[in-house]
This record gives structure tokens, C-alpha cells and sequence, in this order.
């Protein structure tokens, strides 16, 4: 009895990888159903994607400032995290990724698959005037040193 418990017991990943920001929105479902077969041929479950938008990345990745971010959450055997970073590899429109362990003994059959989540893009921040003044604030103007001889 024990032994069958320990056989549906796996561990939970996320990875996170960043498309081109180019990438156009048939091929980005094309790269989750080729991720999520092949999730399914190693034993594993994709319990949810996350596609979290067009960003501005914190420098540049593969000579771009922006990349579409995607997070994907599943429950596999240890050797999984292996095949999917490798698939990662070989699509061309797949410039960085991170994978992270969750979990671990999790229970195969208890976790609910979830629908795919499409998050609304951040708002893109304004630059400010160059050497303009922001309104609200006063402008700092160092007085002159009063009764000072040198």
C-alpha cells in the first residue's frame, strides 16, 4: 500500500523563459502545446502557463531591452526539468530561462490541471522631461554663504 503511494508522489517545477518580444501570438501557443506534449511523454502534467506580457528586462538580453515573459508551472520525475530546458534550447525565439523546484512529494493525482493565464501588460513608465521641472515640486537653488570672508 505504501509502495503505490510512493509511486504517485513527484515534485512541482516553474520555469520562467523569455521569448523574443517579436514573437507573434500563434507561435507563442505553438511553443506552450509543444512544451506541454512534451511535459506529457516524460510522465509529467503542466498544471498552468502563464503568459505575463511584454517587458522591459533589466538589461539587455540577446541585444534587447524587451522580451515576452512566460512562466510555466508542472509536476514531474527529477529527469523532467532536464528535457524541458533542453527543448527550451532548440526553439530559436527562447533567449533565457530558469527553472526552480517548488515542491517536492507532491501528489501526481491531487493536483488540478488549471487554465492557461494571460496577464494584462504593465503599463510602460513616461521618461521625464530631460532637466524639466516636475510639477509639485520646487526647484533647489543653493544660497549664497552669507557673511563668509575667505
Amino acid at each position: 500500500m505504501a509502495e503505490t503511494k510512493q509511486q504517485n508522489l513527484v515534485r512541482e517545477y516553474e520555469t520562467i523563459y523569455l521569448l523574443k518580444a517579436e514573437t507573434p501570438d500563434d507561435q507563442v501557443e505553438e511553443i506552450k502545446e509543444r512544451l506541454r506534449g512534451m511535459v506529457s511523454r516524460e510522465g509529467g502534467k503542466v498544471i498552468r502557463f502563464t503568459n505575463q506580457g511584454k517587458r522591459k528586462t533589466a538589461f539587455p538580453v540577446a541585444k534587447n531591452a524587451k522580451a515576452l515573459f512566460m512562466h510555466c508551472l508542472y509536476v514531474g520525475r527529477p529527469g523532467l526539468v532536464g528535457e524541458f530546458e533542453r527543448n527550451l534550447k532548440m526553439i530559436d525565439s527562447v533567449t533565457k530561462f530558469q527553472s526552480v523546484k517548488i515542491a517536492e512529494d507532491v501528489d501526481f493525482d491531487a493536483r488540478p490541471v488549471e487554465a492557461d493565464v494571460k496577464v494584462a501588460p504593465a503599463e510602460e513608465e513616461k521618461p521625464r522631461e530631460e532637466r524639466g521641472e516636475v510639477p509639485g515640486e520646487e526647484s533647489f537653488e543653493p544660497e549664497a554663504a552669507e557673511g563668509r570672508e575667505e
